[in-house]
């Protein structure tokens, strides 16, 4: 008999439980990533960060103090120079009743250098720092030459009381000058040149017999640079010569001259000393204001074999009346001391009262005129 085909039976695995389905779907999963992202440290980062600003402003410290200056100061200084502008732009001085309001207003700016110059060292053995050497200047011929007489002390009578020296610089207005004259002292004016303030200040010297001329030079303020007639550093000889020959044409009895100003001036050797040589061979004697305790003045009078006459004492950089009498207690003792004493104020109205109050601390001296001290 033929086998019937057998019927095939699936048979499944053992141990294996059947397969129920699920009513729940199956969850996604995301495909890796190829760069997963760092894990962030905000505690270095803050860390780096902080290291980065202590370089910087260690290397920041370290160039400010071979310029000799913080670059940050020097920042902070130039925004705040651009924020405020200058005091004597912003408001206008009260104008005394000597000179007019614009005339005190750029005065001031020429006794800015007065005010700091007053806590300077006594540099009547100040030596200036190293020189450098300048080129011989061609020698005249003996017949060109002119020998001025150095410049000696007048000697001090017996029983003759110590002397005192009273400047009063920026002189340009004649109302000024009548106010001095009206002084129980002899003062010397010290009168400029003709600049915007007045272009008639020749005039005022007409008729006086002990002047000085008040020479400006070149300082740090760019705004008092712009005066007229200003001498600078870079000012050739014949910048030079052509400004001393018009000053002794428009003073011809004038002998001595003292700077306004000249802090950068009088501190370079190489202009100080072509300017000295022009005003010595013109006849002139030059007294240093002290503008600059850097000042090659004293240098250049004993290389030319001169005296070197300076001042001792600014009586006005405070403009108060016991401010001043202090000033002028100051001067005449350093008078009693040495015997003579130089002493320089300017037109204010606080300075020409404290003089006028000033009797019982000037009469320990004698006041004269400056070419009755030296000769």
């Amino acid at each position: 008999m033929p086998r019937s085909p057998s019927r095939k039976t699936s048979r499944k695995p053992a141990g294996r439980p059947a397969s129920r389905p699920s009513s729940k779907r199956p969850r996604k999963r995301k495909p890796p990533q190829k760069h997963p992202p760092k894990k962030k440290n905000r505690f270095l980062r803050t860390l780096l960060w902080l290291s980065v600003a202590v370089v910087l402003v260690a290397v920041g410290y370290f160039y400010g103090v071979r310029e000799g200056a913080s670059p940050l100061q020097s920042v902070a200084e130039h925004t705040t120079k651009q924020r405020s502008a200058h005091p004597a732009q912003k408001s206008r001085h009260r104008a005394s009743a000597d000179a007019p309001a614009r005339q005190d207003d750029l005065l001031w700016y020429g006794q800015r250098e007065d005010a700091l110059s007053d806590s300077m060292p006594d540099i009547s053995w100040y030596e200036p720092g190293r020189q450098t050497r300048t080129p011989p200047e061609p020698v005249a011929k003996k017949s060109q030459q002119q020998k001025p007489k150095p410049t000696t002390l007048s000697p001090l009578p017996k029983g003759g009381k110590p002397r005192l020296v009273i400047i009063i610089d920026d002189v340009s207005h004649p109302g000024q000058l009548k106010a001095i004259r009206a002084l129980p002292y002899r003062i010397t004016p010290s009168i400029f040149p003709p600049s915007e303030l007045s272009r008639n200040t020749p005039k005022l010297a007409a008729g006086l017999r002990h002047y000085m001329v008040h020479l400006p030079l070149e300082s740090g303020s760019a705004a008092m640079n712009r005066m007229k007639g200003m001498l600078f550093v870079r000012s050739g000889r014949k910048v030079i010569q052509a400004r001393v020959d018009e000053i002794r044409r428009l003073f011809p009895k004038a002998r001595y001259v003292n700077n306004h100003t000249g802090s950068v001036y009088t501190a370079d050797y190489r202009a100080m000393k072509r300017l000295y040589r022009a005003l010595k061979k013109a006849g002139f004697v030059f007294v240093d204001s002290r503008t600059t305790a850097k000042t090659t003045l004293r240098k250049i009078a004993r290389e030319s074999g001169d005296r070197y006459i300076a001042r001792d004492v600014f009586i006005d950089n405070v403009q108060e009346v016991p401010a001043i009498k202090k000033q002028l207690r100051q001067a005449v003792r350093i008078a009693k001391k040495r015997g003579y004493a130089i002493a320089i104020g300017h037109p204010h109205k606080a300075t020409m009262q404290a003089l006028r109050q000033a009797k019982g601390i000037l009469k320990g001296v004698q006041t004269v005129y400056i070419d009755e001290l030296f000769r």
